[in-house]
């Protein structure tokens, strides 16, 4: 019967639906948890360490927005270190590397899978969120992969870039990815529904349109506005010094950022 079928996608969707709204019921610390949970898995802390990955280093990408950086040596942050596969080629190339993961377990496979490859980086435990570095004590940070969209909320990511500004020296560099996508997430029906949800759980009342729990193990926030991006970066005290949107609906961006002289 037709019915039947009827019945049958309308579950579907609402089953998608409910999939859909767990990212409105946490709130931005519950999110930053989720994800932390994730990584605390023994197969996630094996699968960063493992040889294949480590041993893939800097991906094309990653190698296309390091020649934007003018200089090959000095002091460089690395925010997100899992197993080393960023920090063992930097320090091969010259930097003085340090690593923040927020998973002790990640800092120390990456400590000793650098020295398997002869190079010594160091390694400290913190929420990139939170960050608490010396200031202007770097003259690069970079962070790991698309991170930057794995911060829940505006305001988050705007601490975070103005806690890396501080740790940078005067005309220093932030070099990192995030993700893009211009596909309507909900509509305005659906996005007004997970609001509710959102207050009614005093959840994710910082909600954003791109917010999504990726392959349901962690947080991303898609942008989808160039305008955004910069008055984010802005409002972290950084000057855009070179920012690559995809030309793709949905894709990987990269961003230079200088920090904005005193």
């Amino acid at each position: 019967m037709k019915w039947h079928i009827a019945l049958a996608r309308g579950l579907i969707r609402l089953g998608a639906f409910i999939q859909s709204s767990a990212v409105m019921v946490m709130t931005p610390e519950d999110l930053i948890e989720f994800s932390r949970q994730h990584y605390t898995k023994l197969t996630s802390i094996e699968g960063w360490n493992s040889d294949n990955v480590v041993a893939e280093g800097l991906y094309p990408q990653e190698l296309q927005l390091l020649e934007r950086l003018p200089f090959r040596t000095g002091q460089l942050l690395l925010l997100g270190v899992g197993g080393g596969r960023e920090a063992i080629p930097f320090a091969r190339m010259g930097f003085d590397v340090t690593g923040i993961d927020f998973i002790p377990e990640m800092v120390e496979g990456a400590l000793a899978n650098a020295a398997s490859y002869n190079v010594q980086i160091k390694g400290l435990v913190q929420d990139i969120a939170a960050l608490d570095m010396p200031a202007e004590a770097y003259d690069i940070a970079w962070l790991s992969a698309a991170m930057y969209s794995c911060l829940p909320s505006r305001a988050r990511r705007v601490q975070m870039l103005r806690r890396v500004c501080r740790a940078l020296k005067q005309g220093g560099y932030f070099a990192f990815q995030f993700q893009w996508d211009t596909h309507p997430q909900f509509s305005p029906k659906g996005a007004l529904l997970r609001r509710i949800i959102a207050w009614l759980t005093l959840g994710n009342l910082s909600f954003e349109s791109g917010d999504m729990l990726w392959c349901n193990v962690e947080f991303i926030h898609a942008f989808s506005s160039e305008s955004d991006l910069r008055a984010e970066f802005a409002a972290g005290e950084f000057d855009v010094a070179w920012l690559n949107i995809p030309t793709v609906m949905s894709g990987r961006g990269e961003a230079l950022l200088q920090k904005r002289h005193a």
